[in-house]
């Protein structure tokens, strides 16, 4: 776990769009992340051969490429690559609200956020968050932001609180495809819970 010393002296992200040739290391990065989940919340075997991807990069460029979403890039500035540490998608409110339900009228809405796993306890994640959250607000100057998260994961349900968010009380069901039950916990289901970000994001 971090210390106060290593959040203090850690180097800060910076942040930028996702082009193209980003998506097959975003969707590498996202599935390392989601794969990396304890045991016995989400993934029923601690061995990655029974762990699958969640994200695919036909999916990231979909997201890229889309006039209605887009991914954010966290990286180091002293990395002339600009290689992705984190990462997240943001979809504009959808112009038929009748067509996704679990959404507020005139929320944004973020998925996929993701940092990378060797760098877990760094804060990264949390930066991502709070930059995705002042895009929304500043750029597409909306005062919503809304989200999922599976219920298994309750440590990761109580982070998302002490960042501001509340459970909006609407669920998704879990994608679980063809095979999922067979290495993916049963009960699983997808908790819609949104903030508010009011007059800005600090």
């Amino acid at each position: 776990m971090a210390t106060t010393k290593d959040k203090e002296t850690r180097p800060p992200l910076s942040y930028r769009l996702a082009t193209r040739p980003d998506a097959l290391a975003l969707a590498d990065l996202i599935s390392r992340a989601f794969r990396s989940e304890p045991t016995g919340q989400t993934w029923l075997y601690e061995s990655q051969d029974k762990r699958v991807d969640i994200a695919s990069p036909e999916l990231t460029t979909q997201f890229i490429e889309s006039g209605e979403s887009l991914m954010l890039v966290g990286y180091l500035p002293s990395d002339p690559e600009k290689k992705p540490l984190s990462t997240c998608f943001l979809r504009r409110p959808d112009s038929d609200p009748a067509s996704e339900p679990h959404r507020s009228p005139g929320a944004a809405w973020l998925g996929f956020l993701a940092a990378e796993p060797a760098d877990h306890g760094k804060g990264y994640g949390l930066s991502q968050l709070r930059y995705a959250e002042a895009y929304v607000h500043d750029e597409w100057g909306l005062s919503r932001l809304e989200m999922t998260y599976v219920n298994s994961r309750i440590e990761l349900g109580a982070w998302y609180r002490r960042c501001g968010y509340v459970d909006t009380g609407r669920r998704r069901a879990f994608p679980y495809g063809e095979h999922g039950r067979e290495i993916l916990a049963e009960g699983l289901e997808e908790v819609v819970i949104g903030k508010d970000l009011g007059e800005g994001v600090k």
